[in-house]
């Protein structure tokens, strides 16, 4: 006999979905609930049920860092169930779930929280849309901007998700024209050289893709860095790439974790990025 689970239960799922791995703080702003204690309850009565697995590691004598949630076989399948089986490649890989690294798991916050801290006019709204205007098959509004995770690229019509394969993806689509935004997290201590590769991989494929017959107005990627020489790198390592491209225009904007979160104590109108363009 299947568990009965609450509606605030199936929105924490669809998130964790949608995200991987998410603290419970994070899924208090989301949720917009004012008792921490009324989110604990319902993520305790879902690790009891087998639906979500708890990553937690009390420090005694220090302020103890939100337990993280990630996905169990019962709410695998139920997302499975819930939204008709789509997303089987995606589901297939979360089944590992509880062997990833602290850096995959630490990745996969900061993900949220560049979605709560850049696009907070949204959060309110964020979990309905996914679950009733996207995963339910409804089309999305024009003019608004809509993000996205690796949960849902296979059912987005934009060919580079799957090269390019950022953290993150947000469109934004004005009359005929669409601004596309990529976003990637960089773990810290991330070598010299993979820092080259990443800006390699990103030019080998739209050199490759027979991209540019498509309708967009810019290409967008972002780039959160753990700290200000990761930029420094990066941004060397961008000159000469772009002294060799010739296509539609492309934006690079970088920004430190930092950065992003002194945003959101400060509540600033801007992050602060710090952006390269290519002269088209």
């Amino acid at each position: 006999m299947a568990k009965i689970l609450t509606k605030k239960q199936q929105t924490i799922l669809t998130l964790i979905f949608t995200f991987r791995f998410i603290n419970s703080k994070q899924l208090q702003t989301f949720l917009q609930h004012k008792d921490h204690r009324r989110i604990n309850a319902w993520l305790k009565d879902l690790v009891e049920k087998e639906y979500i697995d708890r990553d937690f590691t009390p420090i005694y004598g220090t302020l103890t860092k939100p337990a993280v949630y990630f996905l169990a076989r019962k709410g695998r399948d139920y997302t499975r169930n819930e939204y008709g089986g789509w997303q089987e490649h995606y589901l297939a890989r979360l089944r590992e779930d509880r062997k990833r690294s602290k850096g995959f798991r630490i990745r996969c916050q900061i993900v949220v929280d560049c979605f709560l801290i850049l696009f907070a006019d949204q959060v309110a709204q964020y979990p309905q849309i996914i679950t009733e205007q996207f995963i339910e098959g409804e089309t999305l509004p024009s003019k608004q901007f809509h993000f996205f995770t690796p949960a849902l690229y296979e059912e987005l019509d934009f060919m580079l998700l799957p090269h390019l394969k950022p953290d993150a993806y947000g469109y934004l689509k004005k009359s005929k024209r669409t601004t596309h935004a990529l976003f990637y997290v960089l773990d810290a201590y991330i070598p010299r050289m993979m820092l080259r590769n990443y800006l390699k991989r990103i030019f080998t494929v739209l050199d490759e893709e027979n991209w540019e017959s498509e309708n967009i107005q810019s290409l967008q990627f972002y780039f959160i860095c753990p700290n200000n020489m990761v930029i420094i790198y990066l941004k060397r390592f961008l000159s000469s790439f772009l002294d060799n491209y010739y296509g539609k225009k492309l934006v690079f904007n970088f920004a430190t974790r930092n950065q992003l979160y002194n945003k959101q104590k400060t509540n600033a109108a801007s992050t602060g990025w710090i952006t390269v363009s290519s002269s088209n």
